[in-house]
């Protein structure tokens, strides 16, 4: 045991969660600006508070009328399911639940010879920076009003990767320009080389930047990055290794990447919801920062003069900084729960209303919204074909069903995304959510304007030649798209 961790009080509200309660006709969804797990004004307090007053969903809160007979207190509420998180955009650190508690410790027990102080680094030139990390080890570093995360650096400076710290370790994993799928390419890839020397629990994933340039357009390389990333993190916990994975911050090189980068960081964070693991969003955290905290070229990130672990008022006016602490947090976050035995770090969440059928589909309750399905294991068949669309496909496989209420108009991506063996195309529906009532579908994009109203997003299986349904696990994704992005217009 490091020390005794605090886990959730139930019945407490959870501080930045971005969850909160919206109520029908109410024209908000409340939440709180507070993020998790920080307590620097940079990765403490969001730069929007992840509500959106355009949707509206059914009320999720659970309250009580007052009992006279125990002293007005009330009944107890209804306890939460334990069920996976979900993950909400604009927080620093995703939620680590009851529920992701448990799977992490699930995923510690698939490799128990794997060392609780070590973990390895996996990434690109951010990753190999000696901005980012080392200096924790090497120098001068400064936790200044952070001091409570000292047992988690002592922690893991006393663990033994390779003869050298976790922080100082040059990984075989990291390499300048390089991208996900060159890190699980080869025999043995990278991140098998580096799991063999160090044998660690945790592995610290951040790809994105590079793998961006890695398609015709950014939208076909998100679907290798896809791919590579779920390959990447199944592959690491299989092994017993615990991936968090970190999203990407602002492209202020080119504006046409920095329109996608909230696409590509809502893919990232739904990656981590569909396997329960810890996600921290360095957008968030780091781009209310002078300049968005990133150097000359728009693209690395900066540091201060006096050294990237400084963790001062001054030292966090700088990126580097900022994300030395946010990944000091995450550590400090895992540890809490693989080491110390914290049952959850935040308390369960209200589920999402409905059940995926047409008569009562998934209430999307806010944006950006992120969800993971498996149409052969949840969806039943209702519509074979999208005749409103103009469209033969068969689509008689199984089907999810979201419900979007708005009360302005919004311009709006919508992604599924699956791996090989399963197709599940994306139908954008009008309010009466029939087949006649197609708007637009797409393989893997929905694109466009909608004007204020309820809409119905169908993720159906698309049925081949042979008659199979190709039915399986969807990532879903829906999000406000960036000014200036043509293809929403």
């Amino acid at each position: 045991m490091r020390r005794p961790i605090p886990s959730f009080i139930p019945g407490l509200v959870l501080l930045g969660t971005s969850m909160g309660c919206s109520i029908e006709g109410s024209l908000s969804i409340s939440s709180s600006e507070t993020d998790v797990g920080s307590s620097t004004s940079g990765s403490s307090t969001d730069s929007s508070s992840g509500a959106d007053s355009s949707v509206t969903g059914a009320s999720i809160g659970t309250t009580g009328e007052t009992d006279t007979e125990t002293d007005g207190l009330g009944p107890p509420p209804d306890p939460l399911p334990y069920e996976p998180a979900r993950y909400p955009g604009h927080q620093t650190h995703s939620p680590i639940t009851p529920y992701v508690a448990d799977r992490m410790r699930e995923i510690a027990l698939l490799g128990p010879e794997k060392h609780d102080d070590v973990f390895m680094k996996i990434g690109a030139s951010s990753t190999v920076s000696h901005n980012t990390l080392y200096c924790f080890a090497e120098g001068p570093y400064d936790l200044a009003e952070h001091d409570e995360l000292q047992p988690t650096l002592d922690f893991f400076l006393g663990g033994d990767a390779a003869g050298t710290t976790p922080f100082d370790r040059p990984s075989e994993a990291a390499r300048v320009g390089h991208h996900a799928g060159w890190a699980i390419s080869g025999d043995p890839s990278p991140i098998d080389i580096e799991v063999e020397l160090l044998s660690p629990r945790l592995a610290l994933v951040h790809f994105g930047a590079n793998d961006m340039g890695w398609g015709e357009t950014y939208g076909d390389a998100l679907l290798y990055f896809h791919s590579n990333m779920m390959i990447l993190t199944d592959g690491l916990i299989d092994q017993g290794i615990v991936p968090i994975l970190f999203g990407i911050t602002r492209r202020g090189d080119y504006a046409s990447a920095q329109r996608w980068v909230d696409t590509w960081n809502a893919t990232i964070r739904v990656i981590a919801q569909a396997r329960q693991v810890p996600y921290v969003d360095l957008y968030n955290a780091i781009d209310w920062l002078p300049g968005h905290g990133l150097a000359g070229d728009g693209l690395h990130l900066e540091a201060y003069s006096g050294g990237a672990c400084i963790l001062d008022e001054e030292g966090l006016q700088h990126g580097y900084n900022i994300r030395n602490l946010v990944a000091l947090e995450v550590l400090d976050r895992s540890a809490a729960v693989l080491v110390d035995e914290a049952p959850g770090l935040e308390p369960p969440q209200d589920p999402l209303l409905g059940d995926g059928t047409p008569e009562a589909p998934w209430v999307i309750d806010q944006l950006p919204f992120g969800d993971v399905v498996d149409t052969a294991q949840q969806g039943l068949p209702f519509i074979d074909q999208y005749t409103g669309c103009n469209n033969t496909a068969d689509e008689s496989g199984p089907e999810l069903w979201y419900r979007l209420e708005l009360t302005e108009t919004k311009r709006l991506r919508a992604a599924v995304l699956d791996m090989e063996g399963v197709d599940v195309d994306v139908h954008l529906l009008d309010e009466t959510g029939t087949a006649e009532g197609c708007i637009e579908r797409g393989h893997h994009f929905v694109e466009g304007t909608l004007e204020p109203g309820t809409y119905h997003f169908v993720l159906d299986s698309w049925v081949n030649d042979d008659g199979v349904a190709q039915a399986g696990e969807v990532l879903f994704v829906l999000l406000e798209c960036a000014a200036g992005d043509s293809a929403c217009n």
